[in-house]
C-alpha cells in the first residue's frame, strides 16, 4: 500500500470537510442576513400611514392581515375584504373613474335604485343630445356606471420562496386565484384573490337599467358577498399555521 497516497488522500478529505463546513457557514450567514434585511423591511413597511383610498384595513379583513403580520416570514402590504361599488368610467384612464358608491359589506336595493336614479338625473349629456355618429372608444367610454362586485384580495410578501410555497398551499385550497407576482432578493410576493365577482354596466349616456335589474344584481353580489366572507373566515383560520 503506498502510505503517501493514503496520506494525500486523508488530507484531500480534510480539506473537502473544511471547505463544506465553510460554505455551511456563509450560506447560513446569507439566510441570516436576509432575515434580518426582511424582519427590518417588515417593520419600516408596518409602521407607514395608510395610504390606500379608505386609509385603514377593512373590518372583516383585520384579523387576518393581524394572523399574516403576526408571523416572522410573512407581512401583508395591501389588503380588501371584498366591496360592492358603483364606478363612474369617463374615459379608458383609470385615473379619470369616479367612486360613485361603495360598501366593504352586502347593501339593498333601495339604497343603490336611489343612487342610480340620481345618477341618470345628472348625466353629463342627455339622451336628446346624443350623437348616433359618434363612434370612437373614447366616445363610447363618457358617463359609464358600472356595478361591481369584489372579493377578497390580499398582497403578501414573503421571506423567500418556501414560506410564499407554504401560503400558496394552504391559499389554493379556498381560491383557485393565488401566485406568485414578483420575486426579488429581498422577497417574494404573493397575491390571492377571491373566485367570487360580479361586473356589469347599468347606464350610460343612452340608458339606464331597470329596477328588476338592479334587483337582480343586488341579490346575486349579496350572494357572492357572503360566500367571499366564509372562504375568509376559512382562511383565516389556516393562516394560523404558517
Amino acid at each position: 500500500m503506498n502510505f503517501s497516497l493514503l496520506g494525500n488522500f486523508t488530507l484531500f478529505k480534510k480539506v473537502v470537510f473544511f471547505m463544506s463546513e465553510k460554505r455551511y457557514l456563509n450560506t447560513g450567514k446569507i439566510h441570516l442576513f436576509m432575515f434580518e434585511h426582511f424582519a427590518k423591511e417588515k417593520s419600516d413597511f408596518l409602521r407607514k400611514k395608510d395610504k390606500s383610498r379608505k386609509g385603514c384595513i377593512d373590518k372583516d379583513a383585520v384579523k387576518i392581515v393581524n394572523e399574516i403580520n403576526s408571523k416572522k416570514g410573512f407581512y401583508t402590504t395591501s389588503s380588501c375584504a371584498g366591496r360592492i361599488v358603483l364606478l363612474e368610467i369617463k374615459s379608458k384612464r383609470k385615473d379619470e373613474c369616479n367612486w360613485v358608491f361603495a360598501k366593504h359589506d352586502k347593501v339593498n336595493f333601495n339604497e343603490m335604485n336611489k343612487i342610480i336614479k340620481n345618477y341618470k338625473k345628472n348625466l353629463e349629456l342627455p339622451l336628446k343630445a346624443y350623437n348616433k355618429e359618434e363612434t370612437s372608444f373614447e366616445s363610447s367610454f363618457n358617463s359609464q356606471l358600472w356595478f361591481k362586485q369584489q372579493p377578497l384580495i390580499l398582497h403578501v410578501a414573503c421571506r423567500n420562496l418556501d414560506a410564499a410555497n407554504k401560503l400558496l398551499d394552504m391559499s389554493r385550497k379556498i381560491f383557485r386565484r393565488a401566485g406568485i407576482i414578483g420575486v426579488t432578493n429581498r422577497k417574494v410576493m404573493v397575491e390571492i384573490i377571491g373566485d367570487e365577482r360580479l361586473e356589469t354596466i347599468i347606464a350610460d349616456k343612452i340608458f339606464v337599467a331597470d329596477s328588476n335589474y338592479i334587483k337582480q344584481l343586488v341579490k346575486y353580489a349579496n350572494v357572492n358577498f357572503a360566500e367571499n366572507k366564509k372562504k375568509s373566515e376559512r382562511l383565516f383560520k389556516i393562516v394560523k399555521f404558517l
